[in-house]
């Protein structure tokens, strides 16, 4: 019975290793085709008459009229929360809410706001917005 295992984890074996030289494969391609897309770019900043690539850049953006966002979350990282406008109303309901029983922390993500911001609400910290 130990041969039959001993066979079966060779065929394992034999079948992982396939696929990792596919895989060996399929990124040496990947690297290949980035190393050239990377010379071509070279060559084109070179022959475009600006002093670097970020000269072209700025010009290319002026040219045609091409408006840059602000990067997008890695895969695997959470959006980055747009800032709350703390106003009047958002304020009072948040005391409200924390003075009838609800916890700061489920406050703040009911909310959508930090922990941080609704422990300074509490303390009275944004008494002043009217």
């Amino acid at each position: 019975m130990a041969t039959f295992d001993i066979e079966e984890q060779l065929k394992l074996l034999e079948q992982q290793e396939a696929s990792l030289a596919q895989r060996k494969a399929e990124l040496e391609a990947e690297k290949q085709r980035r190393a050239e897309l990377d010379k071509r770019l070279d060559e084109i900043v070179a022959s475009s008459g600006y002093g670097n690539a970020r000269d072209l850049a700025q010009a290319l953006i002026s040219k045609y009229g091409l408006r840059l966002q602000k990067a997008a979350a890695l895969p695997g990282e959470k959006p980055r929360r747009k800032r709350t406008r703390i106003t009047a109303e958002l304020r009072d309901s948040i005391k409200k809410m924390v003075a009838g029983g609800t916890s700061m922390n489920a406050v703040s993500k009911e909310q959508n706001i930090s922990y941080t911001v609704v422990a300074k609400i509490v303390k009275g910290h944004y008494d002043s917005v009217a």
